[in-house]
Order: structure tokens, then C-alpha cells, then sequence
């Protein structure tokens, strides 16, 4: 991201930030472990999101590098070790070459070998062992799409937050404000959301067996059945939510731009854990050491958070 668009979404971003913070911060409803940071990787380009690939045991992390609205083809995906070491020189998957179209990947989820990913406004999939390009689904009507998740069907669901950025870094809110479900190469919107909140991060409960939902333009959490007409609201957080994961034991963690915190949510209300990560974009879960990865979205990195629990 160029340093002008930087501080102009960024103050745009503060300023929604503000308006979710307003309110009261309800108190916290339960007990969570002390998270304590072990490490971090740089050298990103406006990374959004990380997702963790238990086969493999490795990272794989999406830059948008540069406009998060604009299609501009120059996306890539890294990959890093457990530890957060690169693995390659080059990007594993990057626009532009071996038939790869990226302009501003971030959420991904994996079914299988496939990794799939968001890009504004179409979902691409890859081959998670080879980068090779599988299929690209146009989502149309779309404006941002944002976080992805594997839902226990095998299919996929994708937030669009509904915002968009222009060449100066200006963010507005058109809308949709949805969650769309890719089956095999089609799509269809599964659910809308009243009043704009801008759904963000998503993640499967399977004890509740449900879809959880953060939003960026409001504080509150959402959560939505498969068939359900609209999602229900279900408590607050920090307000300006980003990434979700929902752990092993049923913790909920997610991150927040309000305060740049890293925070637990649980039973309607939210409890802030670890604070200095500005700009923490969407949260992945390394399933067999119990850590978190937070990509810093303006500081080109990737923070590693030991929060413990039980494999």
C-alpha cells in the first residue's frame, strides 16, 4: 500500500473505529489465557489474511499489496514454515505468472488441497501443494469480499463487508452487507444483514453448529444457521472486528482495529487479551501448536501468539 493511500484509509478506518467505540465495553465473560507474543515475520506487502494448512504444516499468507478495491494484478501468497520462516524466494502464488490473476486476495480457507480465496469480487482457487490456478467463480454484485470459511458441507462461504476504496484510499459503503456460499463453480447469496454493519471475519462453530460473524462498521457479533433467514445478533465486542477463529476448545478469538487488540468473545460479550497490534487483520490458528497468526495489515507483517488451550 503507497504511503497516501495508507493514511488516507487509515484515517477513514479510525474513524469508524471511533464511532464502534463509543459505547460502553461490556465486561468480560470469561476467564482466557494470558496469549504472549513468540515471533513474527516481515517483509509483507499489506498482508490481510493467514490461514493455516494442518497437512502441510506450513502458513500461507495473502498480500494485497497496494488498493484493497483495486484491480490491479499485482496479489501474491506466501508461504511460511510453522515457525514463520519463508519458504520461498518468490511468492509461492503471484499474479501474473503461471496463468495467476490476484488484485487484492485476503480471506482464504482450505477444503482439501484446494485453497480458496477472495479477491473483491470473485473467488479463486488454487492447488495448495503447487500454486496452480483450479478455477475462478465471478461473484457479481459483490464489492469486498473479505473473509472465507469451509462450512462442514465442503463448500465455501465468503463475508462481503460492502465497502470499497477508490485510487485516493477514500472508503464508502455501498453495500451488499452479506455472506455468499460457492458450490462447485456457482454461487448464491445465502443471507443479508440489516443496517450496514459490514461482516467481517466468519468461522464455523461446529459445537453450535453455526456460522459466527464479526462486523467492521458496528460492534456487534452475529451468528447464522444454513437455511435461517437473517442472522442473529448475539452480543458485542471491541467494535471494527477483522479476523475470527473459533479453537479447539470453543474459545472465540478475534482481532479488532478499534483498539488493535487481540480478544476473546464469549457468552454476548468480549474481554481484550492483547493489545499493540495495530491494524490486525483476519487471525489464523495453527491447530497443533496453539498459536494465533495476526497480520499486521499497515506494518507488513505477520505476529505469532502462543495462546494456549488444548490440541
Amino acid at each position: 500500500m503507497t504511503p497516501s493511500l495508507r493514511r488516507l484509509s487509515l484515517s477513514a478506518i479510525a474513524a469508524l473505529a471511533a464511532a464502534c467505540a463509543k459505547s460502553d465495553q461490556q465486561p468480560a465473560a470469561a476467564a482466557a489465557a494470558a496469549p504472549a507474543r513468540i515471533g513474527e515475520a516481515t517483509g509483507m506487502k499489506t498482508p490481510e489474511s493467514v490461514r493455516y494448512d494442518a497437512a502441510q504444516d506450513l502458513w500461507f499468507v495473502s498480500n494485497i499489496n497496494g488498493n484493497p478495491s483495486q484491480k490491479d494484478g499485482n496479489g501474491f501468497i506466501v508461504r511460511l514454515t510453522a515457525e514463520g520462516v519463508a519458504m520461498d524466494s518468490t511468492p509461492f502464488i503471484e499474479s501474473g505468472k503461471n496463468g495467476v490473476t490476484l488484485n487484492a486476495p485476503k480471506g482464504m480457507a482450505l477444503v482439501g488441497d484446494t485453497l480458496w480465496v477472495a479477491d473483491i469480487d470473485a473467488a479463486r482457487a488454487f492447488n495448495a501443494r503447487t500454486g496452480a490456478p483450479i478455477a475462478t467463480v465471478e461473484i457479481t454484485g459483490s464489492s469486498f469480499l473479505n473473509d472465507v470459511v469451509a462450512g462442514p458441507d465442503g463448500t465455501i462461504y465468503i463475508t462481503d463487508t460492502g465497502v470499497r476504496f477508490d485510487d485516493k484510499g477514500q472508503m464508502t459503503h455501498p453495500g451488499p452487507d452479506r455472506i455468499v456460499q460457492v458450490i462447485g463453480r456457482q454461487f448464491k447469496q445465502v443471507t443479508a444483514f440489516a443496517g450496514q454493519p459490514g461482516p467481517n471475519g466468519i468461522a464455523y462453530d461446529a459445537a453450535g453448529q453455526r456460522f459466527l460473524i464479526n462486523a467492521f462498521a458496528s460492534r456487534n457479533f452475529f451468528a447464522w444457521k444454513v437455511g435461517q433467514a437473517t442472522p442473529d445478533s448475539i452480543g458485542v465486542g471491541a467494535g471494527a472486528g477483522d479476523g475470527l477463529e473459533v479453537l479447539n476448545d470453543g474459545r472465540i478469538f478475534y482481532t479488532s482495529w478499534a483498539d488493535s487488540s487481540l480478544s476473546l468473545f464469549a457468552n454476548g460479550t468480549s474481554s481484550t487479551v492483547l493489545k499493540g497490534l495495530p491494524s490486525p487483520a483476519d487471525i489464523g490458528f495453527d491447530t497443533k501448536r496453539q498459536h494465533i497468526a495476526v497480520p499486521l495489515f499497515n506494518d507488513g507483517k505477520v505476529v505469532f501468539i502462543n495462546v494456549g488451550g488444548t490440541p
